[in-house]
């Protein structure tokens, strides 16, 4: 996976092209099952965070959201160098496109339009009194998601290096902010549809040292089909071995994910008030937020505790999900049938498609 994937549309068109940052999961491939955004060939560009892609072993965890943002505008701003910019996001990244859109306003940049699905203001989070918190929160999303793949851990826990930032988290301002029982915070989840489709084709198997024995160097060497002398057992063997591949390929994104949404959460919590807005200073670019339906309190109370599962449903009930409307140019919510975490489902994502691409018909 790369950084910045074109999802659709022509990378050569006038339009002014239109980014997308992942939700929690980190993953922009649900981007991919959106229908044709319009007849005018407008490039709709998805963002994946760099820990899924390659080379992310060596590049360090950014310290806040809106560093996250900024190392995202240096991706877009190797598409498109200057504004104006059309930016959106789904969950966690509709945040991220605020923080982008702030950073750009201050560098005298132009932002059209934000786009969020069903995204709240992380001003209003609070943070976590501790790691164990922080812990309980990353297990409970990242059991979501592993549950909507399909996975799930026999021993009931997270990958085990889910904690391995925990050393970079700054819990000592926890009792500054608001408390997870109030209404003055809000929490992302994770994304049913942050699901990988295939990993890839037959046809692309990569390399390995795990390959066919060959009758003139031994079971270590590569070699080719003529040299094999497993004959009609090789697509045999290639069956088991897509089989394993596939599986380590899986336990990679499944760590990743965990990692991801343990410092995606830790991100979001840390945003104090202020830290996005300025005060005194209005945006001067439209808002429109694409509002899911609430799914129910039980749903909720299956994932989190009391407090925490009151708060999220409270939030995700909330209109403006506690963004300021007159902060900006012009707020617009958009009601919308799908949950939070179904939002890209089939059943959904026409509907989502229209809404998108209404959203978009006047922007040059």
């Amino acid at each position: 996976m790369e950084v910045i994937t074109l999802v659709q549309g022509n990378e050569e068109s006038s339009l002014t092209p239109f980014f997308l940052v992942h939700a929690i999961s980190g993953i922009a491939l649900p981007f991919l099952r959106l229908d044709s955004l319009g007849e005018n060939d407008r490039p709709v560009y998805g963002i994946t965070n760099h820990i899924h892609c390659p080379g992310h072993e060596h590049l360090e965890h950014p310290p806040s959201l809106s560093d996250l943002a900024k190392r995202y505008l240096r991706e877009i701003q190797k598409v498109q160098p200057h504004g104006p910019y059309l930016l959106g996001g789904w969950s966690m990244g509709g945040m991220i496109a605020m923080f982008m859109a702030q950073i750009l306003e201050s560098r005298d940049e132009e932002v059209l339009k934000v786009i969020m699905i069903d995204s709240a203001n992380p001003e209003a989070f609070p943070n976590f009194l501790d790691a164990e918190e922080h812990e309980a929160f990353s297990k409970a999303t990242y059991t979501k998601i592993s549950e909507q793949l399909g996975v799930t851990n026999d021993d009931d826990s997270t990958p085990e290096s889910s904690l391995d930032d925990r050393h970079s988290i700054d819990y000592s301002t926890a009792s500054d902010q608001n408390e997870w029982d109030t209404m003055d915070c809000v929490e992302t989840s994770s994304s049913r549809a942050s699901s990988v489709f295939d990993f890839y084709t037959p046809d692309e198997r990569p390399g390995t040292p795990i390959s066919l024995p060959c009758s003139s160097e031994g079971p270590s060497a590569f070699c080719s089909d003529e040299e094999s002398v497993f004959g009609a057992q090789e697509e045999e063997y290639w069956d088991e071995f897509d089989e394993h591949f596939e599986m380590a390929q899986l336990k990679g994104l499944l760590l990743n994910i965990s990692r991801h949404v343990h410092h995606g959460l830790g991100l979001i919590t840390a945003v104090s008030p202020g830290d996005l807005f300025r005060p005194g200073t209005k945006s001067d670019f439209d808002v429109l937020l694409i509002k899911c339906q609430p799914e129910s309190l039980e749903v909720y109370q299956a994932h989190h505790d009391r407090k925490g599962a009151e708060f999220l449903w409270s939030v995700m009930r909330e209109k403006s999900m506690l963004w300021d409307s007159s902060q900006f140019r012009s707020f617009e919510t958009v009601p919308f049938s799908g949950d939070h975490d179904g939002a890209f489902e089939p059943q959904f994502i026409g509907e989502l498609s229209t809404i998108l691409r209404d959203s978009l018909e006047n922007i040059c």
